[in-house]
């Protein structure tokens, strides 16, 4: 039934304007800008809207309406819904505020009641939109669609979530689907969470968690999902708590108890924002590990130890490499360089010191993970580093290989053409080590959870996602 909102034949945007400052203009324009199906303005002021004919009611519309977008003041929507389940409208979504999030709950609740009566679905009230770009449809505030991608993004904060979508495009980050849910009267996140588990164009899902409704049918849905599940929840504070409650009416409760809810699921919990797409992010690119030992290579030692002392406090094991693989890695490296794990080149860089010595780290039994650490000087190209990476990871995908290779190319000015060669190689990236490390754990803790928990999970989990 979700797939009437996410993949529609057809769109009434109910509230439409030539205005396009006027969020029924904005969001008609984004829908205009790519969608490929039928679009029908609907605003009783108006006969045409954006070169479109425009109907005083979704009622007078001559064809099919699939879903609707409603961008009504809250005290037209109740109407507005009952006459779009008297057109057979099969999903809503609702960007109409002034429901529970203002304590205006009976309103919400009538909402609610036509559409059950109706038999729709709806994603709100006070929602910012979807968007689906498989289906080319920005049915949101966000000025474009994002680049393609298999992260599917659920927010509870329409604003926010529809920032980093924005700043996620702008990063190059691939996403599939953005879903700001509101208020959540109807599709709330069970709903979403076994919707995307089994659509074929999510690989991973990353979540902005305010509040859960239905908390054990929520931690049930999760638990049957393969799919790697990462979360940022807020409202840990009595402050943030209370914030919460009144930006979307939700209920944030005992942030102990979500802790160990998520842990019980496996959903993978971070701190904070840049934590949820970086994990996503190695999740979309790389396998799964096999166990927990990794490999670190640089050019520079400071950023080795720096990597080292996080995979310690993470968990990860600095694995003893064989007696081969240092006399491999010895043979291409400077005399000075050091050749046990880390592997410190002496800020020496070149495309066959970092191909030769990947390949040593990858053909090691002891090794499940890889960090690649290129510290930029003037000295050298940050690219040939990168084409080593990326010519391994073609390796890796030929050979169906499970170890995956996590990339940190620092410096900022200077790496730009090395960091786009990464990206365009579905390698994740990240400007620290930290941050490297960081993603790599939670690939980890995935890996071992599947293992332990979700009982029948396949090969077909351990694999990357982006070919």
């Amino acid at each position: 039934m979700l797939d009437s909102i996410f993949y529609p034949g057809s769109i009434a945007v109910i509230g439409a304007s030539n205005n396009e400052i006027k969020w029924g203009g904005r969001i008609l324009k984004n829908i205009l800008s790519a969608y490929k199906g039928k679009v029908y303005p609907v605003n009783p002021g108006e006969t045409n809207i954006q070169g479109l004919n425009s109907y005083h009611s979704v009622l007078d519309i001559p064809g099919e309406v699939e879903m609707a977008l409603v961008i009504v003041p809250a005290k037209f929507v109740l109407s507005v819904a009952e006459e779009c389940g008297k057109k057979d409208v099969k999903g809503l979504i609702v960007i109409s505020a002034g429901f529970g999030e203002t304590g205006n709950n009976e309103l919400e609740k009538e909402l609610l009641s036509i559409v059950r009566r109706y038999g729709m679905r709806m994603i709100g009230p006070n929602t910012l939109g979807i968007v689906n770009e498989p289906a080319s449809l920005n049915a949101s505030i966000i000025g474009r669609l994002p680049t393609p991608g298999s992260i599917s993004f659920i927010t509870q904060s329409g604003s926010l979530g529809l920032a980093l979508a924005e700043w996620t495009i702008n990063t190059g980050i691939g996403l599939c689907k953005v879903i700001s849910t509101g208020n959540k009267a109807d599709v709330d996140d069970v709903d979403l969470i076994e919707y995307l588990n089994n659509d074929p164009s999510t690989g991973v899902i990353a979540m902005y968690v305010e509040g859960i409704k239905r908390g054990r049918e929520f931690i049930d849905a999760v638990r049957r999902v393969r799919k790697p599940i990462v979360a940022i929840k807020t409202g840990r504070s009595k402050r943030g708590a209370k914030a919460v409650f009144s930006h979307t009416g939700s209920i944030a409760g005992s942030d102990e108890v979500y802790s160990a809810a998520f842990r019980q699921a496996g959903i993978l919990r971070v701190e904070d924002i840049d934590d949820l797409f970086d994990a996503a992010l190695a999740f979309s690119c790389q396998p799964l590990p096999s166990g927990n030992n990794v490999a670190i290579l640089s050019n520079g030692g400071g950023a080795s130890i720096v990597a080292a002392d996080e995979c310690e406090r993470h968990g990860i094991n600095i694995v003893d490499l064989t007696p081969e693989t240092r006399e491999k890695i010895k043979k291409v490296i400077p005399q000075f360089a050091s050749n046990s794990n880390p592997i410190d080149t002496a800020g020496t860089v070149s495309f066959e010191i970092y191909d030769n010595s990947i390949q040593a780290l990858h053909d090691d039994p002891n090794v499940d993970a890889i960090i690649v650490i290129y510290v930029h000087t003037m000295m050298f190209s940050a690219m040939p580093p990168a084409e080593a990476v990326v010519e391994m990871k073609q390796k890796c995908i030929k050979s169906k290989s499970r170890k995956p290779i996590i990339a940190c190319w620092m410096g900022g000015a200077g790496t730009e053409e090395g960091v786009e060669i990464l990206r365009s190689g579905c390698i994740p990236n990240y400007p620290v080590p930290e941050r490297a490390v960081k993603a790599l754990s939670c690939l980890i803790k995935h890996s071992e959870f599947l293992d332990k928990v979700k009982v029948g999970a396949g090969q077909e989990d351990k694999m990357g996602r982006c070919k």
